[in-house]
Parts: C-alpha cells; sequence; structure tokens
C-alpha cells in the first residue's frame, strides 16, 4: 500500500492494521500497567477502544473520508473503556473535528488533524500528568508540524513522527516517577504507538526493520516491586470503584457535569457532545453517580470495577506467569561493599543489603587491596562503597581504576551515616541516581560516638587523661568524662533538638547487655517525645555509636 493521499478506503486500511497489531500486541502493553493500581488493563481497553471505532467504520460507506473519521470517533466513544480508552475516544473526536468535510488526507491536513486530536485530549482531561500518553500525542503532533518543512512521501512523514514519538516513549520513566519506580514506559503511550507502528507498517508494505524499538517493546517489569508492595503494605485507595458508562439524552452539558460529579471522585473524564457522553470516574459511591445520571438521560454499557479487587487478581496473574528462577546466577545491577566493625554491625549491614562487609575501623583501615577483594567476590554490574570512615574514603575511592566494574563512593564518614545512605538506595534507579540520593541521605543524620583516650593530651581546649571517656561530634572533640553512659548522655544534651524524632544507639562489644537496656530505659525517660532504638553494634574501642535525625 504506497499512497501520498488518504481517502476513506485507505483511512480504514490503516486503522484496520493498526488495530490488528495492537491484538497481537496487547498482553505486552498490559504488563505495563501495573503499579500501582491498575485500571483496568490498557492495552485491552485501548484494543477494544480501537475495534469499536473500526466496527463502526466498517458499517459505513468508504467514498468520502470525513464520513469514516466521524464514523470511528462515534464509534470510539460509545465504545471506550478505561481512563486510556476515553482519551483514545477524543483523540479520534478531535482529528475528526480538525478534518471535517475533507475528503481526502495529505501531510498538511493530518498534522492539523494531529494538533486537533491533542486538543481536544487534554481538554477533557482535568489534571493531565507529564509522562503518559497525552504526552506522547503532543510531541508526535509537534513532529508533525516539523515534518512539513521537509519534502517527504507520506509514509517518509509519518515515520519521522513516529520515530520520534518511539523516543518520547522512552523518556517517559524520567518525566513521571511512578513509571520509574516500576521500571516501565507509559502503557498507554506504548499502545498508541504500537497502533501507529501497525498502520505506518501497512502504508509501507513492509517491517520497519531500521527502527530500533528493543528499549520501548521489552521494557522489564519489575513485579518484585509491586509484590513487596501489596505483600507488606494493605492497599489503600482514596476511591476505589472505577465506573463509567454511556449518557444519551437531549441538551447534555458537558461542564455542568463535570462540575456536580468532580467533587465526588478523581481521574474523572466526561466527553461527547449534547446528545451522547461517555463518562469515566473514580468513586467511592457509584451508586450516587449513576443516581445523578439517570436524572439527565438514558444510561448504557455501565461498568463498576473494584481497582484493589482488579489489582489483586493482576500481580497474582502475574506470579502464576513468571518464568521458573534459574539455577544460574545472574549478575546483580548494583553491588554494595562497606566498611564496619563488630559482629553486630556487620550483621545490621548485611540486612540493609550490603553484599560484602571489608573489616575496618579507626585503628585497623582497609587497604585498597581489602576493598578490591571486596568487589571482585561479587557477581555484580556496578558497585556502591560505603567507606563509613574519613580515614578511607580516599582509599576507597582507588578501587575503580583497579576494576573494570564501575564504582562509586559514597562519601560517609561515620556508620550512622552509612546506615543513613542505605536507607536510601533504591535497586530500581541507575547507580549515579543513587549516589545523589544516598549522598543526600547521610548529611541529614548527625552522629556521635563514645570512646576513651589512649594517652595524656589536650584538645579543643581539654586537658585530657590517658583513660578518659571522651565525646565526639561528627568526629570533633565535644564531651570529657569519666564514664561512658555520662558521656553519651552529654552528646545527646548537644545533639538533639525539639523536631528530632529518631535516637538510635548501637553499643560496643565492652558494654553488657543489662547496662545498655538501663542506658536505653534512660534516653527514653529523658526524651518522650523521641523514638529511641538500641541495637548491639558489638564494635571494639567505641562503647556507644549513636544517630539522631
Amino acid at each position: 500500500m504506497h499512497v501520498d493521499m488518504l481517502d476513506g478506503e485507505s483511512f480504514w486500511q490503516l486503522l484496520s492494521a493498526g488495530t490488528a497489531f495492537l491484538h497481537e500486541r496487547k498482553e505486552e502493553v498490559d504488563a505495563l500497567n501495573v503499579f500501582p493500581v491498575p485500571d483496568g488493563d490498557t492495552g485491552t481497553n485501548m484494543y477494544l477502544t480501537f475495534l469499536a471505532a473500526l466496527r463502526e467504520v466498517e458499517k459505513t460507506p468508504k467514498e468520502h473520508l470525513s464520513q469514516v473519521v466521524d464514523a470511528a470517533a462515534h464509534g470510539a466513544l460509545m465504545g471506550a473503556r478505561g481512563n486510556s480508552g476515553v482519551i483514545v475516544s477524543q483523540f479520534f473526536r478531535g482529528f475528526a473535528k480538525a478534518v471535517a468535510g475533507l475528503v481526502t488526507l495529505d501531510r498538511d491536513d493530518l498534522a492539523k488533524g494531529f494538533d486537533g486530536a491533542v486538543t481536544l485530549a487534554y481538554q477533557a482531561v482535568r489534571k493531565p500528568v507529564e509522562g503518559t500518553i497525552l504526552t506522547v500525542a503532543r510531541e508526535a503532533a509537534k513532529a508533525a508540524q516539523a515534518g512539513l518543512k521537509r519534502e517527504t512521501s507520506l509514509a517518509e512523514f509519518l515515520e519521522e513522527v513516529y520515530v520520534h514519538a518511539v523516543t518520547v516513549l522512552a523518556r517517559t520513566p524520567e518525566m513521571l516517577p511512578i513509571l520509574k519506580q516500576a521500571g516501565v514506559v507509559d502503557a498507554g503511550g506504548k499502545g498508541l504507538l504500537v497502533v501507529f507502528e501497525g498502520a505506518l507498517m501497512a502504508l509501507k508494505g513492509q517491517p520497519l526493520e531500521q527502527v530500533d524499538l528493543s528499549a520501548v517493546r521489552r521494557t522489564p517489569v519489575d513485579t518484585s516491586v509491586i509484590a513487596k508492595v501489596l505483600d507488606e503494605e494493605p492497599l489503600s485507595l482514596d476511591y476505589q470503584y472505577c465506573t463509567e458508562f454511556i449518557l444519551q439524552g437531549a441538551g447534555l452539558k458537558i461542564e455542568e457535569i463535570k462540575s456536580d460529579i468532580s467533587p465526588h471522585g478523581d481521574c474523572l473524564l466526561v466527553v461527547g457532545d449534547e446528545r451522547t457522553v461517555k463518562i469515566h470516574i473514580h468513586t467511592n459511591n457509584p451508586g450516587l453517580i449513576l443516581d445523578y445520571a439517570v436524572r439527565l438521560g438514558e444510561m448504557s454499557e455501565i461498568q463498576v470495577n473494584n481497582m484493589v479487587e482488579q489489582s489483586q487478581q493482576r500481580l497474582e496473574r502475574i506470579r502464576q506467569t513468571q518464568a521458573p528462577v534459574s539455577t544460574v546466577s545472574e549478575p546483580k545491577e548494583i553491588g554494595i561493599v562497606a566498611t564496619a566493625m563488630g559482629d553486630g554491625l556487620t550483621q545490621i549491614f548485611h540486612s540493609l543489603g550490603v553484599d560484602s562487609v571489608v573489616e575496618g575501623g579507626q585503628t585497623m583501615n582497609p587497604s585498597t587491596e581489602d576493598f578490591l577483594h571486596g568487589v571482585e567476590t561479587l557477581t555484580v554490574k556496578q558497585v556502591l562503597i560505603l567507606p563509613n570512615n574519613g580515614n578511607v574514603i580516599m582509599t576507597a575511592g582507588q578501587v575503580g581504576e583497579l576494576t573494570e566494574l564501575p564504582v562509586a563512593v559514597i562519601p560517609t564518614k561515620t556508620i550512622p551515616q552509612g546506615i543513613a545512605a542505605l536507607m536510601a538506595f533504591n535497586p530500581q534507579i541507575p547507580l549515579q541516581e543513587n549516589v545523589l540520593n544516598m549522598t543526600r541521605a547521610m548529611g541529614e543524620v548527625k552522629t556521635g560516638e563514645v570512646t576513651y583516650a589512649v594517652r595524656d593530651s589536650a584538645v579543643n581546649g581539654f586537658q585530657i587523661g590517658e583513660g578518659d571517656i571522651l565525646g565526639l561530634l561528627e568526629g570533633e572533640l565535644a564531651v570529657v568524662g569519666k564514664k561512658p553512659e555520662d558521656v553519651l548522655d552529654e552528646l545527646l544534651a548537644r545533639i538533639v533538638v525539639k523536631d528530632d524524632s529518631l535516637i538510635s544507639i548501637y553499643y560496643g562489644k565492652d558494654i553488657s547487655a543489662d547496662i545498655a537496656e538501663k542506658t536505653l530505659a534512660s534516653i527514653s525517660d529523658r526524651f518522650p517525645e523521641a523514638e529511641v532504638e538500641l541495637y548491639y553494634g558489638g564494635q571494639p574501642l567505641y562503647y556507644y555509636i549513636l544517630s539522631v535525625e
């Protein structure tokens, strides 16, 4: 099919090809829309919407282009399923409005139609969000306008638009954090481009071999993230029921309907004309919405779905269809190496996701070789190192020159900073983004340490005798005393301020569990507004390590 002008027949053929291609790929699109709550299945909803448009066209004479487009718009409106389907129906309606009365479409008409489609779709969504199908469609329309400046065939023109839209889709996780967390591109945008791809292949009569779609077609879905969220937390929604229906009447006022029902839910879409309106809303009271609508006209194709139930069913399907775990160890994306001393701290770091703990403390700094060995024992693609000691940051920094693996060092100077950094680690995001997040997190914790003097000295105005107990605040001498618990109390008095809510105490190998528990009770009584936690660190030389947040 090689044409430079689309008439009604050729438009119908392209719509048929795109819909058929989406039918083949709808499960792939469905798999993208799994987090946090699926509003139905995007691929299936979009396919059924396009199918409804196609069926309406099949009943229409194909000689006149605008009649075919109008029929597609009406069919899509009547058959729209879910949020994505309603938006697709608005693309059709906006396109039809922009090309009204035309017998054929050339490049200029198509660009005009794309603009009309995007304009009406944006108007239909009460709060448009970037990184969705709307963004992909808008950028495709912009590419169409830009493409008019060059002399190209219709197929070349549409292929340029398509390729640009593919690159935009690949960037949607950067625009919408929830996509990035789940490791997927936008499902609606993907579904739209699947239809576009099928239509374009039909227009060219050959596959698009020169376009690399691997990043878009095979974007992985990290179901472990979804499983973790749903397993550990009861799913909570402000509005539980996805409610949609068609309302037919006389003199229907779309803006008035929007205003009347918008206080009763979210994700509201009210689209159509004065005779036929499609309504979609997430609400906790479907009956109230339906009771309101029945007073305005006749309702049909009413659907009310429990989205929590849908979500749980979807997750169960994903779990059942996951491939068996391979016996071959696959490399982790990011491995973590950290410095610690003491069996308790070592266990804590392992529990927080550290893969290799390198022994080291204030008097036993690990070497570059120690760090390198820790790195080389891992089966990973990239490495993060937490020195947890200001004296070994530069040493850790040399590891990157000795291994082919990408290595990043988080400049943690204390154990609490290392723990705070680990709490901000996200295995689903890139290495450098983790470096930024973890470095930021380590700066939000205050560190205190209680140790002893090994000789007489004078520091910071303090006269220190051998054996005195020292309190360090962010590595600087702040308190000198005779008992570890007294120095700990004074350190806390200097560190804790009104807004602090968490105090964590890690006691060393020279402190008994009984004394540690008494210390915990004393600190809890002294700071009733804060949560106080006690952990066995087992570290030598340091009686207590404390953090305040």
